[in-house]
């Protein structure tokens, strides 16, 4: 993170101005911001079983659709969403969808059904769609390009702590210590939602220049950021290496956010059905790969930055980093069905998500060394690929393990782990889309 240096004195002889520390205001906030994007994206995940008891007709690729209703609209969304925050700022973006997200996260409390529960997955992921555009476009405008990759990385496993302490809020403190129905889990799971979309409101704005509370001294700070636009259009270079390089960076997005599907929607099952565990036992063993996530994403971000520093070399300090860990994860994810307990399944699954998050800081930096000013639609042209490969991997994990047990799922996530890590071998963050 950036040092705060003492400050120098003016040619009056008394103490220059301080840096006032709005940013770290606005890094707890987007922390926070995509802490409760995964705890409540997570929350289906939690719950599955105890609906699976209640609906005992679905079968696990009717299952896998519900987890594709969310997919669906997450996709159509995400270039709209990062267009918005590009366009408006990410201050009025986030705080709306914030707010709708959190009201939908509870609707399946109160919905039955399956094409009503479909429409309610369906808002969810609409509604969460620009959340991390408009995140990344934040650490973009309020950070200088030497941290700017840890503060990333820092952002994004906050939201694998999310996902991790989802399972223990939910099961073991909501419905396991404190009794609570799933339903009535789900709604009191919201709450934290509202205060937050409140309070990005109030607090964030969408650069330096436009917050009453940021002084000279910290906008001086805060060097080398470029202002946020509000361009309609922004010139993007079509030809045929920047297109081949964008489609490696989709690629990647794709089989990425397809075997991540493995930890969203299916090691609460797993752990249920596979292990015998039970609920409480399920809501503490099944954080232990996100927390082993949240742990990579953040050494993934300092990884870069300092090989950055170290090497002079970007590209592939960025793609080294990636690579070397989606290709271990995918061996270890292999390796995790064949654990005999689900215990030791989890704590290999752990070191497997740790070097499988540590690529999440190398893809938000590349991001934004090639997008510029459109960072937010770029990010959201990204993940719109992501989503799809989300949506593809709700019905195809449920017919591998509906045909092919368990060991047929972890099988597939773990190739299409091997192929987003290939992915990096061709991609250059170095090739700009857009100038700032």
């Amino acid at each position: 993170m950036q040092s705060e240096s003492p400050a120098p004195l003016a040619s009056t002889g008394s103490p220059a101005e301080r840096p006032t520390r709005i940013r770290w205001w606005i890094l707890v906030l987007s922390c926070s911001a995509s802490f409760v994007l995964y705890l409540h994206r997570y929350s289906w995940g939690i719950i599955k079983p105890a609906f699976r008891n209640e609906n005992p007709s679905l079968t696990d690729t009717e299952i896998g659709w519900l987890d594709s209703a969310f997919s669906l609209t997450y996709a159509i969304a995400q270039i709209p969403a990062g267009v918005a925050a590009d366009m408006f700022g990410p201050r009025l973006v986030l705080a709306a969808i914030i707010l709708l997200w959190s009201v939908s996260a509870a609707g399946i409390a109160w919905t039955s059904g399956f094409w009503n529960l479909f429409g309610v997955r369906a808002v969810f992921g609409l509604a969460q769609a620009g959340a991390l555009p408009g995140v990344n476009k934040v650490a973009r405008s309020w950070f200088s390009p030497a941290v700017r990759t840890s503060v990333q990385g820092l952002i994004a496993s906050m939201g694998r702590f999310g996902a991790a302490g989802c399972s223990v809020i939910l099961a073991t403190l909501l419905i396991g210590v404190f009794g609570m129905t799933w339903r009535t889990a789900l709604v009191t799971l919201a709450v934290p939602g509202l205060v937050l979309g409140i309070a990005w409101w109030l607090i964030v704005r969408n650069s330096p220049r436009e917050h009453p509370g940021v002084n000279t001294a910290e906008r001086d700070l805060i060097s080398g950021v470029a202002p946020v636009s509000t361009a309609p259009r922004v010139p993007i270079r079509w030809n045929r290496a920047t297109i081949f390089n964008l489609g490696m960076l989709l690629l990647y997005s794709f089989a990425s956010a397809f075997q991540d599907q493995l930890f969203v929607n299916w090691i609460p099952s797993f752990l249920v059905q596979g292990r015998g565990m039970s609920n409480t036992q399920m809501g503490l063993l099944s954080t232990l790969p996100l927390v082993g996530g949240a742990l990579g994403g953040i050494c993934g971000g300092f990884l870069n930055d300092y090989l950055i520093r170290r090497t002079g070399n970007r590209r592939w300090s960025r793609s080294g980093v990636a690579f070397t860990g989606k290709f271990l994860a995918a061996g270890l994810v292999v390796l995790s069905v064949y654990m005999p307990s689900g215990g030791q399944a989890m704590v290999v699954l752990l070191v497997a998500r740790f070097f499988s998050d540590w690529s999440l800081a190398a893809q938000w930096g590349a991001i934004t060394d090639m997008s510029g000013r459109a960072t937010a639609t770029v990010f959201g042209l990204v993940n719109t690929i992501g989503a799809l490969g989300m949506f593809a991997a709700g019905p195809v994990l449920g017919a591998l393990k509906q045909h092919h047990s368990w060991e047929g799922m972890f099988l597939g996530a773990a190739a299409m782990c091997v192929l987003s890590a290939v992915a990096w071998l061709f991609i250059d963050c170095t090739r700009r889309l857009v100038d700032d």
